[in-house]
């Protein structure tokens, strides 16, 4: 099996043309290397590199492109250094991923245990395909209570959120980092945002809207990316091994 063959396949659920000012698809390495192995990541880093080393795997499938801006060197401990180093292929799939039907956005509305309804939230092709989605809530939840529930739904050390006074019966979800589609939400009758990396100014802007966002960083509502690939090319490829990194861990920590 080379790595033509996963390419085409992604290409099949998550069309790399869909990707929007983002460097997605193979990355490092060669379309006819023969695959021994397959590592999915959110990050590819050299803890990761050296995983995917040890377990014999020569391609990475991340959902960050390990290169995003073009390059002026390539020397260590750069892991794209490394990535040429051990003749390992990388393949991005980012922003198409975060759109794709079963994609990362799906990941997290199940994670959450929510149902979409209606179209995604920012539209950003003539058919209707974007980021995020607008979720009716079976019950209300207040911001506190929701944001406990996105703390345990997904196994996080902390979220923030805004501490208002507020009954939740709509929510607009979108991974990574959303703060630039609140008033996207808040058109669409949303009570809430659940996103990541939300700006001081984003915050302000919350309050003064009486509109509840919850922060649960980026990693938080991304990481779970790196299951979804390793089971969507599990149904697919049986001929080699493919595992999710167990170095696939939050950058920071809490105190």
């Amino acid at each position: 099996m080379t790595v033509r063959e996963v390419y085409d396949y992604i290409d099949s659920i998550a069309p790399f043309n869909t990707a929007v000012h983002d460097n997605v698809g193979l990355l490092t390495g060669s379309m006819d290397f023969e695959i021994t192995g397959i590592c999915t990541c959110l990050d590819i880093t050299n803890a990761i590199i050296d995983e995917a080393v040890k377990k014999n795997a020569n391609l990475i499938i991340s959902h960050h492109p390990v290169i995003f801006d073009p390059l002026k060197s390539v020397c260590p401990p750069s892991p794209v250094y490394k990535l040429v180093q051990n003749n390992i292929s990388a393949i991005a799939m980012h922003t198409n991923f975060d759109m794709a039907e079963n994609g990362v956005g799906d990941a997290l509305i199940e994670l959450l245990g929510f149902t979409a309804t209606g179209a995604d939230l920012e539209p950003v092709h003539p058919d209707g395909l974007g980021f995020g989605s607008v979720c009716d809530l079976d019950f209300a939840f207040t911001p506190k209570a929701l944001a406990e529930h996105c703390k345990n739904a997904l196994d996080l050390g902390g979220v923030r959120y805004t501490p208002i006074e507020k009954e939740i019966k709509r929510v607009a979800v979108c991974s990574g980092s959303g703060g630039s589609t609140m008033h996207l939400a808040i058109a669409r009758g949303c009570d809430a945002l659940i996103t990541g990396d939300i700006k001081h100014n984003v915050w302000i802007d919350a309050i003064n809207s009486n509109f509840v966002l919850i922060d649960a960083g980026h990693f938080g509502t991304e990481k779970c990316s790196t299951h979804r690939i390793a089971a969507l090319l599990s149904k697919h490829f049986k001929e080699v091994p493919i595992f999710a990194a167990d170095n696939d861990t939050e950058p920071c920590g809490y105190v």
